[in-house]
């Protein structure tokens, strides 16, 4: 009975820490908007927040990746997936010190070398990933980069809100729209990471290594 008051107790205060979790981009959008008095542009408190979420999100398969041979390779591979992500998030960067459209390189160095390390050992990298894919996790990290890549884009069209506001059009309320669910979708990845690294804390399988 104790056990099970436990059990109750942990799933009802995860409950309440989802809650706490997603409203993180309403808090951060109203503090720009209403306390910074800006329309979120590229830096802003939201574009800040998004780019934590995306590095603690890449320290989650980094430390699996230093800590673990066996996960070692597929966890290079997702942890330079996000890393070029996070590079395009410091686009405004390049373009204003070095050159508009710059952070390919970068970006494209990472990919590089991640599938090149990888393809070193395929076995491992390949059963890996599979783990990886398999993982109860792995659909919650697929619908924050939905949120991400296709809802928020799609969501925050301009000229979808000019349809919605005609002359009345306010950029900001557009900017509100895509800048939030944006910001969301880093939240669901930035979770999704975290329950990956404690999934891989809890297992105890993991140095089971392939030679080839």
């Amino acid at each position: 009975m104790c056990t099970q008051y436990k059990l109750i107790i942990f799933k009802m205060f995860h409950f309440f820490s989802l809650l706490l979790l997603v409203s993180l981009p309403i808090w951060v959008i109203r503090f720009d908007v209403l306390v910074l008095k800006n329309n979120i542009p590229e830096q802003s408190a939201t574009e800040y927040i998004e780019q934590l979420l995306l590095l603690f999100s890449i320290f989650c398969y980094a430390y699996m990746g230093w800590d673990s041979q066996y996960h070692r390779r597929a966890a290079v591979l997702v942890s330079a997936f996000f890393t070029c992500m996070f590079i395009r998030e410091l686009d405004s960067f390049f373009d204003r010190y070095i050159n508009h459209g710059f952070w390919i390189v970068p970006a494209l160095i990472v990919a590089i070398f991640a599938i090149g390390y990888a393809l070193t050992d395929r076995k491992n990298t390949l059963l890996n990933l599979e783990k990886f894919i398999n993982s109860d996790n792995f659909s919650l990290l697929c619908l924050g980069i939905a949120i991400l890549f296709v809802f928020s884009r799609l969501f925050g069209m301009g000229s979808f809100w000019h349809q919605v506001m005609g002359d009345d059009f306010v950029r900001i309320v557009k900017n509100i729209a895509e800048e939030s669910t944006e910001l969301l979708g880093y939240t669901i990845i930035f979770y999704s990471s975290v329950k990956y690294l404690i999934s891989y804390l809890r297992s105890s399988t993991n140095n089971n290594y392939i030679n080839e």
